[in-house]
């Protein structure tokens, strides 16, 4: 495992505006451009993942709106006002057809985008994604407590602490607050509206190469969902990754980065 100073290398953050709305993105690594869309938990993290994928790519990592200590604009009601926004990102940060890999609420984000514009990415890397009506209702975090929510998305609660920043140890004031103000971010996306009930007949919009991610020990949404999904969309393949829960960007590192660099090579980035 890298230590944080090794994490942090060669990583600057800049400040975008979109439409008169400040964005802070992590820039990181050489190669064709991949867009990184954090989930509900992570927001302005470099991660183990995300140094493994910049020795390939130019990582971009944004934050969205309301998380990482951001303002939460009132134009936010739901993942598709999230999936404009990045739309005006990517065209603010000049990205032309870049792989775009959501995670959980990012892949979320990440299919609205490409139903709306197909035509954006050279590729798109669904991991865990919510966003798709579930089979079965899915367990409803915003009414666990931290630690009984934070075993729901790992299969190893251990590997949590990969989410802390770096340097810290253990969940300090800094950390709660921002946690509490993501966690307010992340229900104003999904607790009315935890999934896109009209995706399901939308998906065959999305004309792009799809690789949909999951990890095998996911209890919030298992391997079967990740199926469905690839099944409804009209260029998708699913890869599982052993050992991993609902974060396996985090808990599978290797895998992850592994799988995303596979997907890659098919695609003609940057063209």
């Amino acid at each position: 495992m890298a230590s944080d100073r090794e994490l942090m290398t060669d990583v600057r953050v800049e400040r975008v505006d979109v439409r008169g709305y400040e964005v802070p993105v992590q820039v990181g690594g050489s190669g064709p451009p991949l867009l990184l869309l954090h989930g509900a938990g992570g927001a302005g993290l470099w991660t183990e993942a995300h140094r493994r994928l910049a020795d390939a790519f130019t990582v971009y990592a944004p934050v969205h709106p309301g998380f990482g200590g951001t303002e939460l604009p009132d134009w936010v009601e739901g993942a598709d006002d999230v999936a404009f926004h990045t739309v005006d990102l990517s065209d603010a940060l000049a990205l032309r057809r870049p792989l775009i890999v959501g995670l959980s609420l990012g892949g979320y984000i990440a299919t609205e985008l490409a139903v709306l514009r197909p035509d954006l990415p050279a590729g798109l890397v669904l991991v865990d994604a919510l966003g798709l009506r579930p089979d079965q209702p899915m367990p409803d975090l915003f009414i666990m407590e931290p630690l009984e929510a934070g075993s729901m998305l790992v299969a190893d609660p251990t590997n949590l602490a990969a989410l802390l920043p770096p340097g810290v140890q253990l969940p300090d004031t800094d950390f709660v607050v921002r946690q509490y103000q993501d966690q307010a971010a992340a229900a104003r996306l999904l607790w009315r509206r935890p999934y896109d009930p009209t995706l399901e007949r939308r998906l065959h919009h999305v004309t792009t190469p799809v690789l949909v991610l999951w990890g095998a020990e996911d209890r919030l949404l298992p391997p079967s969902h990740g199926e469905k999904l690839a099944a409804l969309l009209p260029n998708a393949r699913v890869e599982v990754i052993e050992g991993a829960g609902h974060l396996p960007s985090i808990e599978a590192p290797d895998a992850f980065v592994a799988a995303v660099r596979d997907f890659a090579a098919t695609l003609r980035l940057g063209a």
